[in-house]
């Protein structure tokens, strides 16, 4: 093996273990990118607290409390108990609790004006919950007959923490595997923010398209904006990616990277 194969085998490895340290990241740093009111009155009201994040049950405590859903239609979608729980330090980060926000919404609407809310109804979807006015958010759909927000994705987001270990896995395998099929080791996990978006924009149309009488006015079933400025009702919404998307957008072009230069080392070999 010449020197120069050597040099782009090498480059590829470094790049990997970059991109593992940037996907470590978007499962971790939810602490440091949370939203926090900017009006808050107090630190208790900087960041609103929710049972979004419900992880499969054997990783609640037996005795969390926990309550039935609101209505018997809602079961199916998020199982017959909603746990109150709200996991603390290490084990916190472990079960998947403290991912980084990927997507962002709000609303913004004459009822909220600037003074009281600069950010009008700020939303942030993260891996495995939301964040931000989710509580403010729910009421607004609820007036337009639409399932508040935890019903989206549920099995999904348990699964989680499962899918970031699997990646784990198969990026180390990546930078030590050559032989046949390396390259899905490193393809398949690089291709996470788009996997992210395919799930985000399913749940969207199906909130769009799944709405219930019990609003307080009739619109025709939606396709909610993905990406970019859209109008509900009297609402004017603003869909984009934050900082976690970001985060995973960087970790697949340097996955990519990797990917081809390794490819280009190992054909030249």
């Amino acid at each position: 093996m010449n020197e120069s194969i050597q040099k782009r085998i090498k480059l590829s490895k470094i790049l990997t273990l970059f991109a593992i340290l940037i996907l470590v990241c978007t499962y971790t740093l939810k602490p440091v990118f949370q939203y926090r009111d900017p009006v808050a009155i107090d630190e208790e009201d900087e960041i609103e607290i929710n049972e979004s994040f419900q992880p499969f049950e054997f990783f609640i405590p037996a005795d969390t409390e926990w309550f039935e859903p609101q209505m018997d239609y809602l079961v199916p979608l998020m199982g017959e108990r909603i746990y109150e729980f709200y996991p603390e330090g290490i084990y916190a980060y472990l079960i998947g609790a403290r991912t980084m926000p990927v997507w962002r919404v709000s609303l913004e609407a004459p009822q909220y004006p600037r003074a009281s809310f600069p950010d009008g109804i700020p939303v942030f979807f993260h891996m495995t919950d939301f964040s931000g006015k989710t509580s403010e958010m729910n009421t607004i759909n609820h007036y337009i007959g639409m399932d508040p927000m935890e019903v989206g994705a549920v099995f999904v987001r348990k699964l989680v923490p499962f899918v970031y270990l699997i990646f784990l896995l198969m990026l180390i395998g990546f930078i030590f595997y050559s032989g046949p099929g390396w390259w899905a080791l490193g393809l398949i996990p690089a291709l996470f923010p788009w996997y992210y978006l395919f799930f985000y924009s399913k749940w969207l149309y199906w909130f769009g398209h799944n709405l219930h009488e019990f609003g307080q006015f009739t619109i025709k079933p939606f396709m909610p904006t993905v990406f970019g400025d859209g109008k509900v009702a009297q609402f004017t919404t603003h869909s984009y990616p934050t900082v976690g998307f970001y985060f995973l957008f960087v970790y697949f072009l340097i996955l990519i990277f990797a990917v081809l230069i390794k490819r280009k080392a190992l054909k030249e070999m």
